[in-house]
């Protein structure tokens, strides 16, 4: 079928429309169910003109036969070498045999059903490039609904994601008003004079009433206007006569066949060469036509909206220059972050935040040049409940021209890929910095990649424990590139991880790999771990190891001393328990032997100072104020040693302890002073943990006591008691049970604090940081603490600062150990 000339309006909907297009227009339709295009319904027509008008990916199933049209943009998804030319025009089910059993379920769904059908990333096989491709698709099926309200065909609106990008949305349903008025040359003249009487009618008027001249000079052509619309335009008409000006209206008239014609009247006044009113000169033209178009157009635009409404991509029509919004379905007001209450609005004034983002000024330039503008994975920046969050589209601006081939309107249409594109950032991070982990990684570490286990990266590390240059294993087979690790196993361990995912790990595992140009036995730890995809299939193994080979033979000898020492460590335990017994011994019987003379010294200054009394000179009445002053201090420093040399002893009372009680025990025991320095005590909720309930008393004890004795002058003083897990590395690094779990607890205060060299010192039996004038204390009580916290096989630690105060970190299992 030849074309016809572009300016006939009757095959307007065959315009443009680039390559496909041009094969439509080519295509010999007379021979398809179809007939010729001159045949084609209205609705056909119009959904054609979208498909052809429109960048995103269309194909359009019409008829009994569901003879297939599709735009160039769909064109692109059938490859070469594969269903294009011949899809054009063909039957769907001859076109698509392999999917057959896919489609027509949701093609029939839209025939039968009048339903609209939706499917994201769907599997769907198609025969292009000279073989059968898996493709995976976003798709809407809708149903187009012709004149009679029936469903005529299925429009498809798809994008291919097999690349996993969604590179272009497609419009699907875009709402489009064509103004298709036919203008009728047929013109209706008449004449009237200043009272309104008709005084001439021409032809054109006869011919459409089927009435003479005469008859309509005598009788008139009123009686002939439909009665809904005759007191309107009669009194409209008689007013302009009245007032001497023009007059226009719309009115249905009684033609020659009995039905009515609608006619457009325009009248401009007459007046003579004085300027005297003499009447009117009317013509109208038949725009019935014109009418019945509206009137498919209204219902035609209904159809669009529930297809634009029902769409899934966001849709939006905006007319005029400042952008009002016409039409915008849900999915575009959820990607606005607005309501319904915008129809109407500017889309300038409801969204200023874009103005900035050059979007305003594309819309300018569609409006203007009439061009389309396609954007792809655009960052937009939008408020979105008061926040203005980034975003990434996939947007279209398509003009949509009126009858008379200009601009109206814009049609916005957008896919939101914003989370596609930050998990594709994240994908790529990700995989950056486990190459980058790997490559700095303090043990060898690899990543193997498929079936082969071709090495894909390793570290140098991995280089130095294959004993190989990365020129002779990279991109090879790990068993083709490091052949002596063949038959030892490791074939099947890497087959099973990469066939299950399921992880394993080895210690001390014996391999023979070469060392300077022959083979060596050495032992490994290494984990082989299963590589996946973002969609997680596995599409390799990361692999770690540790040569531990000195560490192995190291414990092999030492397993060979360790029965010999065994013995000699037994006796010098039995040595040192009766070592420490004795000491004990020593220091109760010391502590009780002191303490009798300094009673006596006590009792003694008493009585001297009773005796003498008021006689006392003041040098004499300071040096007694000092004597009892030395000997109380004494007295407490005998008391200290003797707890301290209590601790000595091997303890066996351990017991439930619940330190919230000792805590509030020891705040009880303080009460006052606390008030008295006005001190805050925080604390969390303690642990409950085997222990010597009176140690901790003393523990605890001593910390608060310390605390409310170093305060500093300028603050109140604010104690805080925090709880913390304790970590391996903490574990390892204090020397403790990394089998145990402990309990950190963080005594803290704002007091005067210590400088953080001192921070060991501070430990030893005696040792004090400030004159005896300053703070009283003998010194015993923080190792005192340290004491207690190593007989329950744990640990104390001190930060100190003369700004912030002294942090001491006690350490303690929540259980003991069976050993």
């Amino acid at each position: 079928m030849k074309a016809p000339s572009g300016t006939n309006d009757e095959w307007y909907f065959l315009s443009g429309g680039g390559e496909m297009g041009e094969l439509i227009r080519r295509f010999n339709w007379s021979g398809t169910s179809l007939g010729p295009p001159g045949q084609w319904p209205q609705s056909l027509r119009l959904t054609l003109s979208i498909i052809l008008s429109s960048k995103f990916p269309m194909l359009l199933w019409w008829g009994d036969d569901l003879v297939q049209f599709y735009n160039d943009a769909y064109r692109e998804s059938l490859g070469d070498n594969g269903k294009h030319p011949k899809a054009l025009g063909q039957k769907a089910k001859d076109c698509w045999p392999e999917t057959w059993h896919i489609i027509y379920p949701l093609i029939n769904k839209g025939l039968t059903r009048a339903e609209a059908t939706w499917g994201e990333d769907q599997l769907i096989p198609i025969y292009r490039n000279g073989k059968i491709e898996d493709v995976y698709w976003t798709y809407s099926y809708s149903p187009v609904f012709g004149e009679t309200g029936n469903v005529e065909g299925v429009l498809m609106v798809c994008t291919e994601t097999t690349k996993k990008v969604l590179s272009r949305k497609l419009l699907e349903g875009s709402e489009q008003r064509f103004r298709m008025m036919a203008e009728s040359t047929d013109i209706f003249i008449a004449t009237s004079d200043r009272s309104g009487d008709a005084n001439f009618f021409n032809k054109a008027w006869l011919n459409l009433t089927g009435r003479s001249l005469d008859e309509l000079l005598q009788f008139g052509w009123a009686d002939l206007i439909h009665p809904d619309d005759r007191d309107e335009f009669v009194s409209n008409y008689m007013k302009a006569n009245r007032n001497r000006t023009s007059f226009k209206g719309e009115f249905r008239i009684l033609n020659k066949n009995g039905q009515y014609s609608w006619l457009l009247a325009k009248g401009p006044a007459r007046f003579d060469s004085e300027g005297a009113f003499v009447g009117h000169i009317s013509s109208c033209v038949d725009i019935t036509t014109h009418k019945k178009t509206e009137q498919r157009l209204k219902e035609s635009e209904q159809e669009m909206r529930s297809i634009v409404e029902s769409a899934h991509f966001p849709i939006g029509v905006y007319v005029g220059r400042k952008m009002k919004i016409k039409l915008a379905n849900k999915a575009m007001m959820e990607v606005m972050g607005k309501g319904y209450d915008v129809i109407g609005k500017s889309y300038f004034e409801i969204l200023p935040e874009l103005g900035s983002q050059e979007i305003f000024q594309k819309l300018k330039d569609v409006y203007t040049s009439g061009t389309p503008y396609h954007a792809v994975n655009q960052r937009v920046d939008i408020f979105i409940n008061g926040k203005l969050r980034k975003h990434f589209f996939n947007y279209s601006f398509t003009p949509l021209f009126n009858t008379a081939g200009k601009v109206y309107g814009i049609v916005n249409t957008a896919a939101d890929v914003t989370e596609l594109n930050f998990a594709t950032l994240k994908v790529r991070e990700s995989e950056r910095n486990l190459r980058e982990t790997i490559l700095q990684a303090p043990v060898a570490m690899c990543i193997f990649r498929g079936p082969r286990h071709v090495v894909e990266l390793a570290n140098k590390r991995m280089f130095e424990l294959w004993g190989k240059e990365a020129e002779e294993v990279m991109h090879k087979s790990i068993f083709e590139g490091l052949p002596e690790a063949k038959n030892q196993g490791l074939e099947i361990l890497l087959d099973h991880v990469y066939r299950t995912g399921n992880t394993f790990s080895a210690q001390g595992e014996r391999l023979k790999l070469p060392r300077d140009g022959k083979l060596e036995t050495i032992y490994l730890n290494f984990v082989y771990e299963a590589y996946r995809e973002p969609g997680g299939e596995i599409s390799g193994i990361l692999a770690m190891a540790i040569d531990v080979t000195s560490q192995v033979t190291t414990h092999q000898k030492i397993e060979e001393v360790v029965d010999k020492r065994t013995k000699q460590l037994a006796e010098a335990n039995y040595d040192l328990q009766k070592s420490n017994d004795e000491l004990a011994q020593f220091a109760h019987i010391a502590s009780h032997d002191l303490q009798e003379p300094l009673r006596k010294i006590s009792i003694f200054t008493q009585l001297l100072e009773n005796k003498i009394g008021k006689a006392m000179d003041d040098p004499s009445r300071d040096y007694l104020r000092k004597i009892r002053k030395s000997s109380s201090r004494m007295h407490k420093m005998i008391k200290d040693i003797l707890t301290y040399s209590e601790l000595i002893k091997e303890v066996k009372a351990f017991t439930e302890v619940d330190l919230n009680q000792v805590l509030e025990s020891t705040i009880m025991d303080y009460e006052l002073l606390i008030e008295q320095r006005g001190a805050n005590v925080k604390y969390e909720k303690l642990p409950v943990i085997i222990a010597v309930p009176l140690q901790m008393s003393q523990l605890f004890g001593n910390l608060m006591g310390n605390a409310l004795k170093f305060v500093h002058q300028e603050r109140s003083p604010v104690i805080s008691i925090s709880t913390s897990e304790v970590s391996l590395t903490e574990k390892q690094k204090l020397n403790l049970d990394t089998g145990l779990e402990y309990v950190k607890i963080r005594f803290a205060d704002n007091g005067i604090g210590f400088n953080e060299e001192y921070k060991e010192q501070i430990f030893n039996i005696f040792q004090r940081l400030h004159g005896k004038s300053e703070y009283e204390g003998t010194g015993i009580g923080l190792a005192l603490c340290k004491k207690i916290t190593l007989n329950h096989f744990g640990g104390m630690n001190a930060e100190g600062s003369s700004e912030n105060g002294a942090v001491f970190n006690i350490i303690l299992p929540l259980k003991l150990s069976e050993k």
